[in-house]
């Protein structure tokens, strides 16, 4: 399975790194506490999906396309700013088939995150890179991940954490954009 990002030397070259399955309790830039979670490509989707299940529902998706791969450009180098579109009070049972339907663009092509809010206005974030962010950090979240076998580890690297990280873009990914934003009815919106 091809990951969403890979670590790489200065030069771009694969570094070694294993992608490991952890989570942490941290504070988020603005104040906030948080839980970051990282899993290997093969673990993503089965520990995204739970937490998404975890969400009061209905939900809110935001889909922030950071990348139009079509085009070939990344729309925040390019002077730009990242494109978002946004559905709200979805039922959960149609986020997660539409999320089931979209595994490559979701788990496998880093164009993206998507972010995903219940009505508690708890939030999971699943950032270009694969790293997942859930907010608040909260024990019910916990448990979630522990009932996965998920380990709690502080001090581990994860891949947010690496110094050179490559994402990987699939081209088989671009009918799975179109199919998530019409499926979703994501409607574009703001100024990135």
């Amino acid at each position: 399975m091809t990951p969403k990002a890979t670590s790489v030397t200065e030069a771009g070259k694969p570094d070694g790194y294993a992608v490991p399955e952890l989570f942490r309790g941290e504070v988020s830039p603005d104040g906030r506490t948080r839980l970051a979670v990282c899993a290997p490509p093969e673990r993503l989707a089965v520990i995204h999906r739970a937490l998404v299940e975890a969400l009061e529902a209905p939900l809110s998706v935001m889909y922030v396309q950071r990348v139009d791969r079509r085009a070939g450009r990344n729309l925040e180098e390019s002077g730009g700013k990242p494109r978002r579109y946004l559905s709200v009070d979805i039922p959960a049972e149609r986020v997660l088939s539409v999320f089931d339907r979209c595994r490559t663009l979701l788990y496998q092509d880093g164009r993206h995150q998507t972010w995903v809010r219940g009505a508690m206005r708890e939030q999971l974030i699943l950032e270009y890179d694969g790293m997942l962010f859930l907010y608040p950090d909260d024990l019910s979240f916990r448990d979630v991940l522990h009932g996965l076998g998920v380990r709690e580890d502080a001090k581990a690297q994860a891949i947010g954490d690496r110094d050179y990280v490559k994402v990987n873009f699939q081209a088989t990914a671009d009918p799975e954009e179109a199919r998530l934003m019409a499926e979703l009815r994501l409607q574009e919106y703001g100024e990135g």
